[in-house]
């Protein structure tokens, strides 16, 4: 894949015989088109197929998620969204070909070095789900008060997410979320991360664990 300086062709886009033109954040790339398959995948690219398909289903509906969470990671050939698959396809795909499965406890909806919640804690009661953290402002850190604290649930028996309808600030300390009757009854795996309002900073995302959504 080659790159265009807006040279004498300018800015290109579009098919152009065997050659694909086109552009992203004010990049110009030309790539060849794919060739046709004349043999059938190797078991290695099999595996490496399947594992990818496996993290990048979970990932993909999370993608507004994954912008903040790995915002600050992003390269000029990479989006967050790919830097999490990246990340995530690595240490939280398990198991073996074709039955790969997901370890929810080592997937990671964002990285940073920003200050997260300290000691946090979650629990289901009632059909509600809440969630616990520290107040305490960091001056090292330069935590703020109005910090966002960014809660996603995933429903596997539904294959389904959901988040606190307004991000809560860290000096709320705690969160209660009312779950959906449809989820009710299922498990429920909770992720918590913690980015000041501008998303200039941002923490590690923390999994606080499975739990029986009831």
């Amino acid at each position: 894949m080659a790159t265009i300086n807006n040279g004498v062709i300018g800015r290109a886009s579009g098919k152009v015989g065997a050659v694909i033109a086109s552009s992203w954040k004010s990049i110009n790339y030309l790539k060849g088109l794919p060739k046709k398959r004349t043999k059938g995948m190797s078991e290695e690219q099999l595996i490496q197929q399947d594992r990818f398909l496996k993290i990048s289903k979970f990932l993909m509906p999370i993608t507004p998620i994954l912008q903040v969470g790995f915002g600050l990671s992003k390269t000029d050939k990479m989006t967050p969204t790919n830097v999490a698959m990246q990340h995530n396809i690595a240490q939280a795909v398990t198991g073996t070909y074709p039955n790969f499965s997901l370890d929810y406890s080592k997937i990671e909806i964002s990285t940073g070095s920003y200050l997260n919640g300290g000691g946090m804690e979650a629990a289901v009661d009632s059909g509600i789900l809440s969630i616990y953290w520290d107040t305490i402002l960091n001056s090292l850190y330069k935590t703020k008060a109005d910090d966002q604290v960014i809660i996603l649930v995933y429903s596997p028996e539904k294959d389904e997410f959901m988040t606190a309808p307004t991000p809560p600030t860290r000096a709320a300390g705690t969160i209660d979320i009312q779950i959906p009757a449809h989820l009710l009854g299922g498990k429920g795996h909770v992720w918590i991360f913690f980015t000041d309002r501008k998303a200039e900073k941002v923490s590690k995302s923390t999994y606080l664990g499975e739990f029986d959504l009831a």
